[in-house]
C-alpha cells in the first residue's frame, strides 16, 4: 500500500504533533520553581495515584451503598512546594509553554497566579491539570480519567477566588466530580 503525498505528511504531522503536548509532571514544576527562583523548593510533598493504585484505593473506600469517592478519577498526581519568600511577585505559573492543552484559565498578578488545563474525552475531560502559586507555594494537580465538564470550571474559581491554598483544600476534600 502507497500513501500519497498528502496522507503522509498529514500522518508525519499528527505524530509529532501528538508528541508535542506539554507533559504536565512534578519535576516540570520542579525545574520551572528553579528557574524563576534560582533555587529547588524549600519542601516538597508529592502524591502520584496511578490507575492501579487508585482503583484499590477506591475500592477499599467505597461505601456501604457502592458509592466510590473519586468517582471518575483513574490517576491523581498532586504535588504542593513551599518556595522562599521573595520581595518581589509570586513564581508566575504563566511562563511555561503550553502546548496541546485547552485553556479554560490564566491569570497572573503580583501576589499569585495560576492555570487550569485541559484534554477533552468525547462529552468528558480526559486530562486536567490545575497549577496556582502564591508568594511561598506552589501547588500542582493533575487528574486523569472521566471527568464531569464542570470540574475544571470548579477548580477555576476556586484558583481566581481563593488562590493556590484554596485549591490545596479543595484537592484534598475531593470526592468526585
Amino acid at each position: 500500500m502507497r500513501l500519497s503525498s498528502h496522507a503522509l505528511a498529514l500522518t508525519l504531522a499528527t505524530c509529532l504533533l501528538s508528541g508535542c503536548a506539554t507533559n504536565f509532571t512534578p519535576e516540570l514544576m520542579r525545574s520551572e520553581i528553579r528557574a524563576q527562583r534560582g533555587e529547588s523548593p524549600l519542601a516538597a510533598f508529592e502524591l502520584n495515584l496511578g490507575r492501579f493504585t487508585t482503583l484499590m484505593i477506591k475500592s477499599a473506600i467505597a461505601g456501604d451503598d457502592g458509592e466510590l469517592p473519586f468517582a471518575g478519577v483513574d490517576s491523581l498526581h498532586v504535588a504542593v512546594y513551599e518556595v522562599s519568600a521573595p520581595s518581589g511577585p509570586a513564581i508566575d505559573v504563566t511562563q511555561i509553554p503550553v502546548r496541546g492543552w485547552e485553556e479554560v484559565l490564566r491569570m497572573q498578578d503580583p501576589s499569585r497566579s495560576g492555570m487550569v488545563l485541559i484534554k477533552p474525552k468525547g462529552d468528558m475531560v480526559g486530562d486536567l491539570v490545575v497549577v496556582g502559586a502564591g508568594p511561598e507555594r506552589v501547588i500542582f494537580a493533575r487528574l486523569q480519567g472521566r471527568l464531569s465538564r464542570d470540574l475544571p470550571v470548579r477548580l477555576g474559581s476556586v484558583l481566581r477566588e481563593g488562590g493556590p491554598n484554596e485549591v490545596q483544600r479543595v484537592l484534598s476534600e475531593l470526592d468526585g466530580p
